[in-house]
């Protein structure tokens, strides 16, 4: 699998019920694409960020995305992100809507993430752990399921 992820800081409470309503409006164009296992939209109200977390079944299809209308669309509305595609041998993300998970950097090796990706150009870990833990908090606003063989 191949783990992309990437973050967009938003500017207060109006951006952060924008983008709610559009992870309710969009996320559902994403269940059933090909190539994909599973993408998370999350969103940090407190410290106002949209991120996104996805799992990837084919690397074309993570192309695809990012030379498409949904990525272009993203980027037209709140300029072009960095992503990071990322190394990880996850099949699934545990993770349903209305649940709250914790992003962690490098997480201790006493850290137990339910989720561990490797950028292999910087060699960071990226974990998405369970909201009990260290990092920083996102609410779960809609997971996509991609076709599954």
């Amino acid at each position: 699998m191949l783990a992309m992820h990437y973050a967009i800081p938003l500017r207060g409470a109006d951006q952060v019920a924008a983008v709610r309503a559009r992870a309710v409006e969009r996320g559902p164009l994403f269940d059933g694409m090909a190539g994909l296992g599973v993408k998370l939209f999350l969103i940090d109200p407190v410290d106002p960020c949209y991120a996104t977390f996805y799992l990837w079944r084919e690397a074309d299809a993570a192309y695809g995305f990012l030379e498409g209308p949904f990525f272009r669309a993203i980027s037209e509305t709140f300029g072009r992100p960095e992503v990071k595609l990322l190394l990880t041998t996850a099949t699934d993300l545990p993770f349903a809507p209305g649940e709250a998970l914790r992003l962690q950097t490098n997480p201790s090796d006493g850290a137990s993430p339910l989720v561990r990706a490797l950028d292999p150009r910087r060699g960071e870990t990226l974990a998405l752990a369970p909201a009990s833990a260290a990092g920083r908090l996102f609410d779960v606003m809609y997971r996509a399921m991609g076709v599954f063989p």
